[in-house]
């Protein structure tokens, strides 16, 4: 394997290689060592076994100390969910730069307990680290494992280091107070960014949406149509759960016919959770002529249809529709 990885190397070299332009240049590492073979190696490995045999070359090149292969090493001993081999390499390195940090702490976010990787962010803290991006893996795990004190803290950290008007920084809040059920924390976030995206938007009226505000949610997409911006794909997939369970059928019908003039009707989701809004709204008619012209129906939709029927007390029409979907 390692002769075959050599040889694709050396083909790699050229002043022509694509790989050769993924690999810029960095000011503390000298320019030639993106060139070298060991280097294009990393670039392609795939699998944990060809990285334990690429390592001895980089060692035997007197590579190792070189902090690109070390950032490397560890960024891919984590993506393979090695982190015990990644942190061999990460401790003894001296004077180890803030990029060898965050791929760090990447690792931890990805393949750890939250409870280690806020350890770790401590660390970083601590050894005068500038966070720059990394925190949102934090984020996204105290979020999924609504662990709130350790998200209160990242948040903290983050505005101390100045992020505190970074609207895709304060997303990643936003979004880990939704996911922690904290909609009144996520909303002072939200209301005190000076600027906010489409992206920012959407994810405050998902937040209000999934933890059972869906009148606020629905107040949110007209308050930001007044701000001048527009509904997405992600937006109405947001907000037509919402409209169902409140039963607001014309405001339902007023985003089908956004979806149409816009051409979202075409995308599986968006006609998914229309048929599912009609369905909540007691319209099986009009959810069933949606559903009749989807293609590339999933089980998702095939379940929503036939839960439709069923809720509604038309059991013959659900065994129906579920004998063509097993059939």
């Amino acid at each position: 394997m390692t002769s075959q990885l050599l040889a694709t190397a050396s083909l790699s070299t050229t002043p022509q290689s694509r790989i050769q332009h993924t690999l810029a240049p960095r000011i503390h590492i000298p320019a030639h060592v993106y060139k070298h073979p060991a280097a294009i190696l990393l670039e392609l490995c795939t699998s944990i076994q060809e990285l334990h045999q690429i390592i001895p070359l980089v060692i035997k090149n007197g590579l190792y100390e070189q902090h690109l292969f070390q950032t490397k090493l560890v960024s891919l001993f984590c993506r393979y969910a090695s982190l015990t081999e990644a942190t061999r390499v990460f401790e003894p390195i001296e004077d180890k730069p803030d990029a060898l940090y965050h791929t760090m702490l990447k690792g931890y976010a990805q393949n750890s307990s939250i409870f280690d990787g806020f350890s770790f962010f401590c660390r970083m803290m601590e050894d005068g680290v500038h966070v720059v991006y990394n925190f949102t893996y934090l984020l996204k795990g105290c979020g999924e494992n609504s662990l709130i004190r350790e998200g209160k803290e990242v948040h903290a950290q983050m505005i101390l280091n100045g992020h505190e008007g970074n609207v895709y920084a304060m997303t990643c809040v936003v979004n880990m107070y939704d996911k922690c059920r904290l909609i009144d924390d996520a909303h002072k976030v939200f209301v005190k960014l000076p600027e906010r995206d489409l992206v920012c938007w959407n994810t405050i009226i998902a937040g209000y949406a999934q933890n059972g505000f869906a009148g606020r949610s629905v107040e949110l997409v007209s308050q930001m149509q007044c701000e001048g911006l527009r509904s997405d794909p992600v937006t109405i997939i947001s907000i037509l759960p919402a409209v169902g369970n409140l039963g607001y059928l014309r405001a339902g019908k007023a985003i089908h016919g956004y979806v149409l003039r816009s051409g979202y009707d075409r995308l599986g989701n968006v006609a998914t959770a229309l048929v599912d809004m009609y369905l909540k709204c007691g319209s099986l008619s009009t959810g069933r002529v949606i559903f009749d012209k989807m293609s590339g129906k999933n089980v998702v939709s095939w379940n929503i249809m036939i839960d439709g029927y069923a809720q509604n007390g038309d059991y013959a029409e659900a065994l129906s529709l579920f004998e063509k979907n097993v059939g």
